[in-house]
């Protein structure tokens, strides 16, 4: 019987070798593309049996051969092994071992081959790509406007194989700004299957409509990953290397915007601007309609074929700028976004410290707006009140631009006479300056919600001739005399109501002496500090005994005649007497 070899053991049995493998003790994956083919080479003896092991990542990464009866091969020894093993084992050391087996002697392993498995090579996977593009899909540009499906298709990998899953995301910009993402190949519908490896390319038709509404000019990215373990969880497989297409959805003379410039020159696409008017300008074939986001704001014709619109105020925030043709044909523009940022100057009103409510009562003799901001003396600068949707002009208001000067912080005295078109309601203001010829710089508007007058100092009128609560008709025999103060932020033309509610003998005995429609305060009133209205003996001699008469009474005080809308004032209530 043979013997071991007494000098061969663990540590004089040489490793083995990899044919694909590099000197430096690398493995690049795209030499193990067809084969993994291991090496051995020691004297070996006739019946000698040997094992073949890889020790990478548990499992499928990892290797042992059947025994193999090495006795009757000359040297050196080659096999294949798998090369699925080089899929799990990316980045990764692996050691490559085999075991000698001599007939009744105890089994001796060999030295090890240690091999670092790099990653595969991007230039060495393929990438995914639309047909359709320029240079059959190996160019920059896809131009989509006409086309009714396109086809996307990626050739065969390496070290793919049968039942790979695999994995294709397109994403770009829609015309509107919004992100486009679309997965169009995923499992567990797309893997590799026979026809894939008998043709070494898969493909597919998509229809089109969706990256025709891709901004012009965007750029339209394919995402590939392909499960080279034969997973299915994403978080394992191999991204491919990117392809990129600049996406054409405009044809050569369809209207487009070229320019936006504001006062200090040309504002890029999504940048900000500090200035509420902005000039568009491009080009168009013919008349063409001008959008702000989704609506409609002018239709300009071009001279020549070029266009410039100025725009009116724009709101603070993003705007989307996007033309077309006038008469409905084709398709918008790409837009040209920018976002309008108002200066952060400081406005505040002195008698609103929370700079939130305004409480009335304390604007009653002052009214000021106060900014603090590192000014020109020489800025011109200006306070704009704007009253609520439905009030009257009169109740906004923009101040005399005047010099800023020095002092700081700039207060604008506003009038009092603004408050009361407001109250109830919501005041916006903003405070602009104008430095040399260019056009105003607007802050951001502080809203202030103006409280209603509290009720404590909206008093009821009174009737002279009543003694406390009581009214005794014999006093009013020729008639009542009904007498009104004033109120907080009382003026001139504010709209009134009055009536009177009470019961006679048969039943109720109401009287409207004003109507909100035709009554109003007039300047007397407030000159002289308070009116005196004639109650009619008419009507307060059929008042029953021991009834009630209650003097209701509103007041408008925007000056708009709805009296649901009406201050109401403290309800003043009498004990009629009637009997001597």
């Amino acid at each position: 019987m043979d013997t071991l070899i007494p000098a061969l053991d663990s540590d004089h049995l040489p490793p083995p070798s990899i044919k694909e493998s590099r000197p430096d003790g690398l493995l690049d994956p795209h030499a193990a593309r067809s084969n993994l083919t291991v090496g051995v080479d020691f004297p070996w003896q006739k019946g000698d049996v040997i094992t073949i092991e890889c020790a990478g990542t548990p499992g499928l990464g990892s290797y042992l051969s059947p025994q193999i009866p090495i006795g009757g091969f000359a040297r050196p020894f080659q096999t294949h092994i798998d090369n699925l093993l080089i899929a799990f084992n990316f980045n990764r050391t692996v050691s490559f071992t085999y075991t000698l087996y001599r007939g009744t002697e105890t089994p001796v392993v060999s030295e090890p081959l240690a091999l670092f498995i790099t990653r595969i090579n991007q230039l060495d996977l393929p990438r995914p790509f639309i047909r359709q593009a320029e240079d059959d899909g190996q160019g920059r540009e896809l131009k989509v406007i006409d086309l009714v499906d396109f086809t996307l298709r990626i050739n065969a990998w390496l070290l793919g194989r049968r039942g790979n899953p695999f994995w294709l995301r397109l994403k770009g910009t829609n015309a509107d700004g919004s992100v486009f993402e679309a997965p169009y190949w995923r499992t567990p519908e797309n893997k590799v299957d026979d026809e894939f490896n008998r043709y070494g390319f898969f493909e597919q038709n998509f229809p089109a409509a969706p990256l025709q509404g891709l901004a012009n000019r965007s750029v339209l990215t394919l995402e590939f990953m392909a499960g080279l373990q034969g997973s299915e969880e994403l978080s394992l497989a191999e991204p491919f290397a990117h392809r990129n297409y600049i996406v054409l959805t405009e044809s050569s003379d369809a209207p487009k915007i070229l320019s936006v410039r504001d006062q200090d020159g040309e504002v890029p696409d999504g940048a900000d601007t500090r200035y509420t008017r902005v000039t568009l300008s491009g080009s168009a074939p013919g008349a063409i309609d001008v959008f702000d986001g989704p609506v409609r704001i002018d239709t300009v014709d071009p001279v020549a074929g070029n266009w410039t619109y100025n725009t009116a105020d724009l709101d603070a925030g993003s705007h989307a700028f996007t033309v077309r043709l006038a008469d409905g044909t084709g398709s918008a523009s790409s837009p040209r976004r920018i976002n309008v940022v108002l200066s952060n100057l400081t406005l505040m009103i002195a008698e609103a410290p929370d700079n939130i409510t305004l409480d009335p009562l304390r604007a009653v003799a002052t009214f000021t707006a106060v900014v603090n901001d590192d000014l020109l003396p020489t800025d011109m600068v200006f306070v704009t009140v704007t009253a609520a949707e439905g009030t009257p002009a009169a109740g906004s208001h923009s101040t005399t631009p005047i010099a800023a000067g020095t002092a700081r912080p700039i207060r604008t005295v506003l009038p009092v006479s603004l408050v009361a078109f407001s109250i109830g309601k919501i005041m916006n203001f903003t405070f602009s300056y104008i430095r040399g010829s260019a056009d105003p710089v607007t802050s951001r508007p502080l809203r202030l919600n103006v409280l209603p007058i509290a009720l404590e100092h909206l008093v009821a009128p009174v009737i002279t001739q009543a003694n406390g609560d009581i009214l005794d008709l014999k006093d009013v025999q020729a008639g009542g005399s009904l007498q009104f103060g004033v109120w907080p932020h009382i003026s001139r033309s504010q709209r009134i109501s009055l009536y009177l509610e009470g019961q006679s003998a048969t039943g109720a005995h109401n009287l409207r002496m004003w109507v909100v429609t035709t009554n109003m305060v007039h300047a007397a009133w407030v000159t002289n500090g308070g009116y005196v209205a004639s109650i009619s003996a008419n009507y307060l001699r059929l008042l029953k005994d021991g009834s009630k008469l209650s003097i209701r009474f509103m007041v408008n005080l925007d000056q708009v005649p709805n009296e649901a809308a009406a201050t109401v004032f403290q309800t003043r209530e009498y004990t009629i007497r009637s009997i001597p």
